[in-house]
Order: structure tokens, then sequence, then C-alpha cells
């Protein structure tokens, strides 16, 4: 099993009608989140942001603004890391050409999704951190992948309140 590189990249993608393109994770972790991945071998940042999008979704990414990051302690697929469980992340806006073809290995429900359906969604998360869904329920139906949520809310996309902010964050854990 590959060991993680403790070091992540997610790319927000958004139309001319403000909508978000995200998908369901096809692989662990479940939830629905937008394009991202690992640093590993891609080189810097910006290179690995372009490899993500290319690979999930078949796309050519154009522009990349830097939005948000940091360290989060979420875990992956992957054996710890140098820097046990959790990624310094990277996230970017970028902007894109080309045909949507999204990898059928990764993603699967690939969507573009109103800011209010995206509220939606993350209520489902915070539903699921409170105890309110089960894990195969999540699983079933997702809302946005926790680690997706504090991203999120730092660039103001969606609300919640600290306190669930902090009962998502165990769920990644």
């Amino acid at each position: 099993m590959e060991t993680c590189d403790n070091t992540s990249v997610g790319i927000i993608i958004t139309d001319h009608q403000g909508r978000y393109l995200m998908f369901d994770h096809a692989t662990f972790p479940p939830g629905t989140a937008p394009a991202a991945g690992h640093i590993d071998d891609h080189g810097t940042a910006e290179d690995a942001a372009r490899a993500e999008v290319e690979e999930e979704l078949g796309l050519t990414v154009t522009g990349l603004t830097h939005v948000t990051g940091g360290w989060w302690g979420n875990r992956c697929r992957r054996l710890p890391g140098a820097r046990g469980t959790g990624h310094d992340w990277t996230v970017y806006q970028a902007t894109v050409t080309g045909d949507l073809t999204p990898s059928a290995c990764e993603t699967k429900n690939v969507r573009w999704i109103a800011p209010d359906a995206l509220q939606e969604l993350a209520d489902r998360t915070v539903a699921y951190a409170q105890g309110h869904i089960t894990d195969a329920e999540f699983e079933t139906a997702p809302g946005i992948e926790p680690v997706w949520m504090q991203w999120l809310v730092n660039i103001a996309t969606i609300r919640i309140s600290p306190d669930d902010l902090l009962r998502v964050a165990q769920l990644a854990r």
C-alpha cells in the first residue's frame, strides 16, 4: 500500500451561472467534492492541480488562483505519511476549458451544483456529524466530504456553526 505524502490540492471550478462542478467519490473517503488529489510526483501544487483536473474530469486548467488551504487531519486511503494522518492543503479556484469527460474510476454523479443545493449538501454532512445519518446512509447519499466543509466555509460558499465544523472535523479523523 502507498504511503501518503501529506500534501493535497483541491480545485474549485465554477461556471458562468455560479454553480460548482462537484462529484461523489468513487473511492474512499465518501462525500461530494470538487477535484482534488495528492501532490506526489507532480512537482508543484499548481502542477498537481492541473493534473488532477485532467485525470478526474478531462478538463484543461487555463488559470489558477490560490483561495485557501492549510493543515487538516483528514484520513485518506493511503498509509499515514511522515507527518501522520492529514494533509497540508492548497486550494485553488480554477478556470478550465475542454469537454467534461469524468473518470469512472474516481468519480460518479458529476454535476454542476447551485449554491443553495451546495448548502443543502453541507447541512447533510452536519446531520451526519451530529449522528442523525448513519455511515451507510451517508455513503449511499453523501453530503460534502468533511475536509471540504472547512475550505468552503473559508471562502464563504457555505455556512455552518463553529461547533458543527468541529463535529465535522472529527468525521475526517
